[in-house]
């Protein structure tokens, strides 16, 4: 999966005022990394918790998936003090459709940052990218994830729903097309 040419990486953060939406920098690294290991992060997240050696391959990994086509790993940021809040991510299925994924560090939730971002990021997807559709994702008991797809203009859509008899949670699918 993934684009068929590499993906530009953003010139100019993605900015509301509030939030901005960046590249990531070595020196996020660290709020990245303790993020990993938050409870609520692992319940709702497949990745693994970031180790010494993870972290010290993280940005190769990052630069490899914007020249790859796979994926656009981006940083939620305070716009005013450049802070680390977050990280998000579009993961592309192939040339016209990408999958948002994100996470808001434990100590920056509840203050409306993940439609923040998620907004920036798609409006950036469905313009400048040209991507004609955008999936999201969520666990049906992740209530938080799902009011941040309907805030944001996506739709329920006929994806899977259901267990994957793993253990896992139930993932409803959510879809917003380019207007």
């Amino acid at each position: 999966m993934g684009r068929s040419i590499p993906i530009e990486p953003l010139s100019e953060p993605l900015a509301d005022g509030v939030v901005a939406v960046r590249l990531r920098r070595e020196s996020d690294l660290p709020a990245i990394g303790a993020a990993s290991h938050d409870p609520q992060t692992r319940r709702w997240l497949d990745d693994e918790p970031m180790d010494e050696a993870a972290l010290g391959t993280s940005m190769a990994k990052v630069e490899e998936a914007w020249r790859s086509g796979r994926a656009a790993p981006l940083l939620i940021a305070d716009a005013e003090t450049d802070e680390p809040v977050g990280i998000i991510n579009l993961q592309f299925r192939d040339d016209e459709v990408a999958t948002v994924a994100y996470s808001v560090f434990p100590a920056y939730r509840g203050r409306g940052i993940a439609p923040r971002a998620v907004r920036l990021l798609a409006g950036w997807a469905l313009g400048d990218l040209g991507l004609t559709q955008l999936l999201l994702e969520a666990a049906a008991e992740n209530t938080s994830s799902v009011r941040v797809a309907e805030k944001c203009g996506f739709q329920r859509s006929d994806g899977r729903v259901g267990s994957s008899g793993e253990g896992r949670p139930a993932t409803v699918v959510f879809a917003r097309t380019k207007e």
